[in-house]
C-alpha cells in the first residue's frame, strides 16, 4: 500500500507563498521544486471568481467583475448548460443567486491552484454560520491571465 505524507495546517501556511512553483513532497517531509514559477496568482483570480462575479447580485459591478476577469469569448459549463460570453454568464449567476437566499454566499474551501493555464478552486455555498447546502470544484482554463472557460462541478449529495 503506498504510503501518504501529511502536513499540518501551518505548514501549508508556511509554504503558501511558494505555491506559484510546483511544490513535490516526499514521504520525508521535505519539498523540492519542479519548473518555473507561475506568470500569475491562480488563487487570487479564482478567488476573485467566486467573489466577484458569483457572489455579486448587482448587475452592473458583476459585469464590470466579468470585463475584468473573464475574456469577452469566455464560457461558463455547469450541469444545466453553457453560457457564452459576459452578458449570458451575468444572466446564468442570477439564475443561480434567486435560487438562494441572500445571505448564500459562495466560499473557498481550499487554495486555488494552477498549472499551464489550468486552475480548479473547491467551494461551497450556504449561509455564513450555517450548513453548506451545495458544494463542488470550479475547473478554469486561463488564456492572457483571464479566464477563458470555468467548468462547474457539482460534488454529488450522498443520503
Amino acid at each position: 500500500m503506498p504510503r501518504t505524507a501529511h502536513c499540518a495546517k501551518s505548514e501549508i501556511d508556511r509554504l503558501q507563498p511558494l505555491s506559484r512553483r510546483i511544490l513535490i513532497r516526499t514521504p520525508t517531509m521535505s519539498t523540492f521544486s519542479i519548473g518555473a514559477a507561475a506568470d500569475f496568482d491562480y488563487n487570487q483570480l479564482l478567488r476573485d471568481h467566486l467573489e466577484k462575479v458569483f457572489n455579486e447580485r448587482h448587475a452592473n459591478r458583476r459585469m464590470a467583475a466579468l470585463a475584468t476577469l473573464y475574456n469577452d469569448d469566455a464560457v461558463v459549463v455547469d450541469p444545466d448548460g453553457s453560457r457564452l460570453g459576459h452578458r449570458d454568464i451575468s444572466a446564468m449567476v442570477d439564475d443561480v443567486l434567486q435560487r438562494f437566499p441572500e445571505d448564500f454566499s459562495f466560499t473557498a474551501t481550499g487554495f486555488g491552484v494552477g498549472l499551464g493555464g489550468v486552475g480548479y478552486i473547491p467551494w461551497q455555498l450556504g449561509p455564513p454560520s450555517g450548513e453548506a447546502v451545495v458544494s463542488g470544484v470550479d475547473v478554469a482554463h486561463i488564456r492572457d491571465g483571464r479566464i477563458q472557460a470555468i467548468y462547474v462541478l457539482i460534488d454529488p449529495v450522498v443520503a
